[in-house]
């Protein structure tokens, strides 16, 4: 990896870090408590170990550029990340236009309803959510269209997050979540 991707890395990390707790606030004031984010399936023990080991890949960069080597670096990745998202951005890990008068979580919410309206969907479809990281678009979706969603993501905590969700909200019956 050369100086300008290290740079840019670093750089979305602090911009991430800055989000959640100068923008968003500490996680006390929405309820939750920063202290009850696990790592994923990593151990409470391991969490620190997995993060070093993480981070070596930038610093060996050559490492991770082996087809055997890049599934480690995903898994840990997203293990070491899958519960911060959640508590900053909830169950929809992407961006959505603000709405004036809307909370983050309405606008997303409407963000995503408007995407299967636009498309038509319709009650029984089946459609298919690539990237579905705990699942929160794909509920969504099934909540307003009634529609069959398949969520596919490539790391098995997230699947078992978003199987939890579903369960949670009813949705069982039309959603599943595959790895």
């Amino acid at each position: 990896m050369d100086g300008v991707a290290f740079f840019f890395t670093g750089a979305l990390v602090a911009g991430g870090i800055y989000w959640f707790l100068c923008v968003l606030g500490p996680a006390e004031r929405k309820g939750k408590r920063a202290l009850d984010l696990s790592g994923g399936s990593i151990s409470a023990e391991k969490v620190q170990d997995k993060y070093k080991q993480y981070w070596s890949f930038f610093r060996r960069p050559k490492e991770i550029e082996t087809a055997e080597k890049v599934p480690d670096f995903v898994d840990t990745f997203y293990n070491l990340v899958t519960d911060i998202y959640e508590w900053g951005w909830g169950q929809s890990f992407h961006f959505s236009p603000s709405i004036r008068g809307k909370s983050h979580r309405d606008a997303t919410r409407l963000h995503e309803e408007m995407a299967v309206d636009l498309i038509q969907v319709k009650p029984g479809q089946k459609i298919l959510d690539v990237g579905c990281g705990v699942g929160g678009p794909m509920r969504a979706i099934a909540s307003h269209s009634r529609a069959n969603v398949v969520g596919i993501t490539i790391n098995e905590y997230q699947v078992k997050r978003a199987r939890d969700h579903n369960r949670k909200a009813g949705l069982d019956a039309l959603c599943e979540v595959v790895w």
